[in-house]
């Protein structure tokens, strides 16, 4: 009986002495996770910062033909509405777990660099780019997921912010142009004609938007 209780203890304390062990070790993580997310966050603001004037420049130069520039502080992005579109054209909203519902979205949009060399675009005259058809969960860059999004959607009788540009985000028919640093673009990824750390301009027409099926 006396060897079974120290048994006992022993095997209790290797127990105490693991978990106690796993709550270091978590705890460690946790704490290098938030200098990750501290050293991160400091990243894009510099750059953001970096950027700024070249952004502002690019906005009241008259031959960009910007007429009333609007900047989203927080994240350094310069946009404008060209057309409001359908305000009962759909209605941004959460599921019952709360997460986001995605809309299928169609749109024709044109991409730039400040320089305005076109990187990507729709064509009408083309036979299978007319349009480009996407779910706003998709791996879309960002600046486009900002774009889409209204600042806050309904749920459970609260407003909850969700950080998209405009009161009622894009709806059918809307029409938009901006301009976003590069960490809401391609950030230190090189694409095609994009080279690294490039901020990116888009004009977005918005054809069709509904509920993903």
């Amino acid at each position: 009986m006396k060897h079974t209780n120290k048994l006992f203890l022993l095997i209790f304390g290797v127990i105490i002495l693991f978990s106690a062990c796993n709550k270091t070790d978590f705890d460690e993580l946790a704490r290098e996770q938030e200098r990750q997310d501290s050293i991160e966050e400091a990243r894009i603001k510099n750059l953001i910062k970096e950027q700024a004037p070249l952004l502002k420049a690019y906005v009241e130069n008259p031959s960009n033909g910007w007429t009333n520039p609007i900047l989203d502080t927080s994240r350094g992005i310069w946009y404008e509405i060209l057309t409001r579109g359908q305000e009962d054209s759909y209605t941004y909203k959460r599921s019952g777990s709360g997460q986001i519902v995605a809309p299928k979205i169609e749109v024709k949009y044109k991409g730039q660099l400040l320089n305005g060399t076109v990187f990507d675009q729709t064509d009408e005259q083309s036979t299978n780019k007319k349009t480009f058809i996407f779910n706003l969960a998709q791996d879309i860059i960002p600046a486009w997921t900002i774009a889409f999004l209204p600042q806050k959607i309904p749920y459970n009788g609260q407003d909850y912010a969700v950080g998209g540009l405009t009161s009622t985000g894009l709806k059918k028919g809307s029409k938009i142009r901006f301009v976003a640093p590069s960490p809401w673009g391609y950030d230190t990824r090189e694409r095609d004609k994009i080279p690294a750390n490039s901020p990116l301009v888009f004009e977005i027409e918005v054809v069709d938007i509904s509920d993903s099926q």
